[in-house]
């Protein structure tokens, strides 16, 4: 009887064991209904993602070193004359008239001078009386010789002339005439005490001239 009953106590503890280890489920198994998936630990696979790592480039700090700033020198320009004078400009210069200035600034030029005498008149153009005298007192340069200039020498002019027939002297413009002054024939009259006097005077064709003051 002990026998038999421990017969059907080892065959229901191998029937246990045997419905134990058929119940188990598979954790591979899926349960449809639980919507479960159950995966054995082993079975998963991490799947490394193999990021090819671009080899850095390490950029050197740029550093300024400390340059003097050189200050811009002033540039001398060298003036180059051209020796060669355009056309143009040599005929432009031959039509001036023959004038320059002196050292003190006074206009200079060479021209003709003829005379006429105090007998043909008792004034000037300027209303001085020529009756007794062919000179004029100014205060400034003395005592000076008449002359009859152009309309571009306002009376009082002072000119010193030179290189002339009855030689060098200074003059005052104190009348006017016909063909005289720069688009004239003569450059300046000179005054004498008659006609005579001055016919036999004659013209000075190479008479240089020098404004010493214009007008009083």
């Amino acid at each position: 009887m002990k026998i038999t009953v421990y017969i059907i106590n080892a065959i229901l503890f191998m029937g246990c064991c045997l419905l134990v280890s058929t119940t188990t489920p598979d954790i591979t198994n899926i349960d449809v209904n639980n919507k479960i998936t159950y995966v054995k630990s082993e079975t998963i696979t991490k799947e490394e993602t193999v990021i090819e790592s671009v080899p850095t480039i390490e950029i050197e700090p740029i550093i300024e070193e400390n340059v003097p700033i050189e200050e811009p020198q002033e540039v001398e320009k060298a003036i180059i004359e051209d020796e060669t004078v355009p056309e143009e400009q040599i005929q432009k210069e031959e039509s001036l008239p023959s004038t320059n200035l002196g050292q003190n600034n006074n206009e200079i030029f060479t021209g003709k001078m003829s005379g006429y005498g105090a007998d043909i008149g008792t004034h000037t153009a300027y209303g001085y009386c020529i009756t007794d005298t062919i000179t004029y007192l100014d205060k400034e340069y003395g005592e000076l010789r008449i002359l009859s200039g152009g309309k571009e020498y306002p009376y009082g002019t002072v000119v010193k002339v030179s290189n002339t027939n009855v030689g060098d002297f200074v003059g005052i413009v104190l009348d006017r005439g016909p063909n005289i002054g720069k688009e004239g024939k003569f450059m300046f009259d000179l005054l004498f005490k008659t006609s005579n006097e001055a016919l036999s005077y004659g013209v000075s064709n190479n008479a240089s001239f020098e404004i010493l003051r214009e007008g009083f």
